[in-house]
């Protein structure tokens, strides 16, 4: 059957893929990544900018979140992408997928597309990771503390067995100052008026424009046969 990569704005890739189509495919996936992300890597003439676009998209969609106001900051932000349990892969200098999608991530937050801010403490102006020192190095703080030590992965459990002597009230009200006590419930984020107006207007339309003329066809045994169309560049 043929399938059409995206239908239509602020959409999510190969929708139209069933769930009986997308269980077969997984069972011959090659790589660790989400499905959806398997198949856009394997798009005819890709290049480094489609995919880095492709994870701004990404990112300014998860983070409106199911109600419109943002998402916890947790594992599914990464989930459907990457091996996310090495940022760096081997301690190489070469960036993986994961360090260019965080990269991302930090260019959306100082440009002020998107925030954080600690769950609990919405409407308190320390809340904001924007409001927190200097913007660049509040970013740097965050990224090394949380990101890059897969905070997003932990819960309550795993801090007390690192951290045995963490008092209940150092675990509920930790901040930005005590990183060692972060976990996936700690953090939310969500775009910022300027992001929903760049996303909405601007990203959004020229994505779905991009890709509208390609589709893929796929047997019955979950194998891609072949690509009909092209990116539109």
């Amino acid at each position: 059957m043929r399938y059409k990569i995206l239908t239509h704005t602020q959409s999510y890739l190969f929708l139209e893929l069933s769930d009986e189509i997308c269980k077969l495919m997984k069972n011959h996936q090659k790589t660790p990544y989400n499905l959806e992300f398997e198949l856009f890597l394997q798009i005819p003439n890709l290049t480094k900018v489609d995919i880095l676009e492709y994870f701004e998209e990404s990112i300014l969609d998860l983070a409106t979140g199911y109600s419109g106001n943002g998402i916890e900051l947790d594992s599914l932000f990464f989930e459907f992408l990457f091996d996310n349990t090495n940022v760096m892969a081997d301690n190489s200098a070469n960036p993986t997928y994961i360090s260019e999608y965080i990269n991302i991530v930090g260019q959306l937050f100082l440009g002020g597309y998107i925030d954080f801010g600690l769950c609990g403490l919405q409407d308190k102006e320390e809340n904001l990771l924007s409001r927190q020192r200097d913007k660049y190095q509040a970013w740097i703080h965050f990224r090394d503390n949380f990101f890059y030590t897969d905070a997003y992965y932990r819960d309550i459990t795993e801090v007390r067995e690192k951290y045995p002597n963490m008092s209940d009230d150092e675990y509920i009200y930790s901040n930005w100052d005590t990183p060692q006590y972060w976990d996936s419930y700690r953090f939310w984020v969500a775009r910022t008026p300027k992001g929903d107006e760049y996303f909405e207007k601007v990203l959004a339309p020229r994505f779905y424009e991009k890709y509208k003329d390609l589709e893929v066809e796929i047997d019955d045994k979950g194998n891609i046969v072949h690509w009909i169309g092209q990116i539109n560049r």
